[in-house]
């Protein structure tokens, strides 16, 4: 069985204190930290353009970025769905930017909560904007359209959960040819502003759709069929929101739910587990294994698995 756990692997800040408590709301996990030893390998979600669980997802089904690009282009025909077709396929997240003092942030598009009728009302007041642009737009989700980009143009661009909760600045392209997109992009966050939308969104307390982010541009490919993978992501939102108690409980609940009914007599899992461990900058994996005949009898030696939880890849 092969368990990916994104959100599971806390930053260097707070894994010590977290490390403490481990034992305490996750004691399944915890004996399967001290059963095997784990490979830590670096993220570099600069050089890569997505969090660590896209760039397992999109590495486990094979794609393999073109010259020029970063992994998360391949972004683009997963979410889209599109296997055959020929041509780089571009996404658009409808995001909320939000505007401090001397600096913007993206919102995590996980609390964006945009509704099927939203989109469609704020395609309809930008698809006019779209015109004679070179660019198009149309909705493949609520809170995501596939964009068409004039010929040539392919930036480098990174995913939304990658970039969310961080300084614009850094992944901002400044790139001359990419000055048609931004100023169509100011064009539409101008009669965004005080469309009934928003206003209707602000009256239920949802954050304003004022942005459009680009990301993608990969080609469709033929996918890799990878062994099945359990995903268990209930710790990737409070992860991603620095909510280390909700994190905890998050852990609480999913230890108790299902890594429990795995554990074997002694605490590893009956039968052979692969553990994905994901966090913002590195991820960990382990082989853990049932111990077999005699050996299942005796207590198993201890690894050292805080020396490598609260330490860089």
């Amino acid at each position: 069985m092969h368990i990916v756990m994104p959100g599971a692997l806390p930053p260097l800040a707070v894994a010590a204190e977290l490390a403490r408590l481990l034992p305490e709301h996750a004691p399944t996990l915890h004996g399967w930290l001290q059963s095997a030893p784990a490979e830590l390998r670096a993220h570099d979600v600069r050089a890569l353009g997505c969090t660590a669980f896209e760039s397992w997802q999109l590495g486990r089904l094979g794609y393999r970025p073109e010259a020029g690009l970063l992994q998360s282009a391949g972004l683009g025909p997963l979410l889209a769905d599109d296997t055959a077709g020929h041509d780089p396929v571009w996404l658009a997240e409808l995001v909320h930017l939000a505007l401090g003092t001397d600096q913007a942030a993206l919102l995590d598009p996980a609390l964006m909560d945009l509704r099927p009728e939203e989109s469609e009302a704020l395609l309809a007041t930008a698809q006019t904007l779209f015109q004679g642009t070179g660019f198009t737009a149309q909705a493949l989700t609520p809170a995501r359209w596939r964009l068409r980009l004039p010929a040539g143009l392919r930036p480098a661009t990174a995913s939304p959960l990658a970039v969310a909760g961080q300084r614009l600045q850094a992944w901002w392209s400044q790139d001359a040819a990419m000055r048609p997109w931004r100023r169509l992009l100011n064009e539409i966050q101008m009669v965004w502003h005080e469309h009934p939308v928003n206003e209707a969104r602000a009256a239920r307390g949802a954050p304003p759709v004022n942005g459009l982010w680009l990301y993608g541009g990969g080609k469709p490919w033929k996918r890799a069929e990878p062994a099945p993978a359990r995903i268990l992501d209930d710790l990737d939102g409070p992860a991603r929101a620095g909510d280390w108690a909700a994190w905890l409980r998050a852990l609480a609940a999913l230890d108790r739910r299902h890594l429990r009914p795995l554990a074997g007599p002694k605490g590893p899992p009956a039968e052979p587990v692969e553990l994905l461990l994901l966090g913002e900058d590195r991820m960990a994996s382990l082989a853990l294994k049932p111990r077999a005949g005699l050996l299942g009898l005796l207590p198993s030696p201890k690894k050292n698995w805080s020396a490598w939880w609260s330490h860089p890849a």
